[in-house]
């Protein structure tokens, strides 16, 4: 199974508060992150989420987080930032979001209907995306907070969408990735359609009332589709920013393999990159290795100890060479999660591919016997 199927499994469970069967197949590397540390669970899915793009997408989340964040260290970025962080439309983006990655499979297969019209007005009627807009690209342009928005509001105090779609996107023209992301995920054809709930579906296209204004299946889906995922890049955005990630360059230990360097003992020590790449590892004094009949408890100073079979094998060569040495060399692997590569390595968790690895330290070591 694919690495988007297996993230989605998940997403999908949780979203369901845990109602829907727990899924045979997904990232199980997840449930050890939240059973050991919170901060570390919601950083690494929020990571998760960039594995999942193509090359482009992922040019388009760094220019929009670079849109957001041209102002980042001041004041008046930082109020932003906690407005939008503490703001009651927060919770209800985050409840509307659905995923990208779906749509993004129907597109080329599936017949128009009026679902796929209501889910467009659901993700239409999502003002905090426009409003997060606005106010950072004022914040940019011209150094002042601006989150009223009192001249686009109409007498009864609701937001006059279109006037503000037009304004947004003429301040975006300096950035062409999230600008044509901006023009399709709001074509003026269909949000004037079905947007204002002005349309009817004939030969799989939507045709305004008046029959003056039609759109395809495909521009339909990639309208769908380009707002989602403004709204994904937004949901990413915020939550790396409320997401504390001091003291997480020990989390994402994942496993320990017991390897040979020139017929020495050496362990391997694997690591998610994105906690591996925070830097340097906060190693203990000493590695300590508690063996308890047939099984083998290894601390090396991170979150939980690494519990795994102590077989006969093991004992008589890796310790037992290990025993004649007064150190014990560790290298440290980056690993992340399996998609379709050919090379990989088998953890309790699941499939991991190796992508870097740091020179290797000495540590001293002890091992205790335990009988229970």
């Amino acid at each position: 199974m694919r690495l988007r199927d297996r993230i989605l499994n998940f997403e999908h469970w949780i979203s369901s508060d845990f109602k829907l069967e727990k899924p045979k197949i997904f990232q199980r590397e997840l449930l050890k992150l939240f059973s050991e540390d919170k901060n570390a669970f919601f950083y690494y899915r929020n990571w998760l989420y960039t594995l999942l793009l193509n090359k482009e997408e992922q040019k388009s989340l760094e220019e929009f987080k670079k849109i957001l964040d041209l102002r980042i260290g001041t004041s008046k970025h930082n109020n932003l930032i906690k407005h939008y962080s503490g703001n009651e439309h927060s919770e209800i983006f985050s409840q509307k979001r659905l995923n990208t990655f779906e749509i993004a499979l129907e597109m080329t297969n599936s017949n128009l209907n009026h679902n796929t019209c209501f889910l467009y007005q659901q993700y239409y009627e999502i003002e905090i995306l426009l409003c997060v807009f606005f106010s950072f690209l004022e914040l940019n342009i011209n150094e002042k907070i601006e989150i009223e928005l009192a001249n686009f509001k109409d007498r009864n105090g609701n937001l006059k969408k279109g006037v503000l779609i037009n304004n947004i996107k003429s301040k975006l023209e300096n950035y062409q990735l999230i600008y044509n992301l901006f023009e399709t995920a709001f074509n003026s054809k269909i949000r004037n359609t079905i947007g204002h709930n002005n349309y009817k579906i004939i030969n799989d296209k939507i045709v305004s009332l008046d029959g003056k204004i039609s759109a395809s299946n495909q521009e339909v889906f990639k309208s769908i589709y380009s707002l989602q995922t403004l709204n994904n890049f937004l949901l990413n955005y915020f939550s790396s920013k409320s997401i504390c990630n001091k003291n997480l360059n020990n989390s994402g230990i994942l496993g320990v393999a017991f390897d040979y360097d020139e017929d020495l003992p050496v362990l391997l020590v694997c690591q998610l990159s994105c906690f591996y790449d925070f830097g340097k590892f906060d190693w203990a004094d000493k590695i300590f290795f508690t063996i308890n009949n047939n099984q083998l408890e290894t601390n090396i100073g991170f979150q939980s100890s690494m519990i795994g079979t102590f077989s006969k094998d093991l004992e008589n060569s890796w310790f037992k060479l290990l025993s004649n040495n007064k150190k014990l060399k560790i290298y440290m692997l980056s690993i992340v999660p399996r998609n379709n590569e050919p090379e990989f390595i088998n953890l309790d968790v699941g499939e991991f591919v190796i992508v870097e690895e740091r020179e290797p330290i000495e540590l001293e070591f002890e091992i205790k016997k335990t009988h229970q």
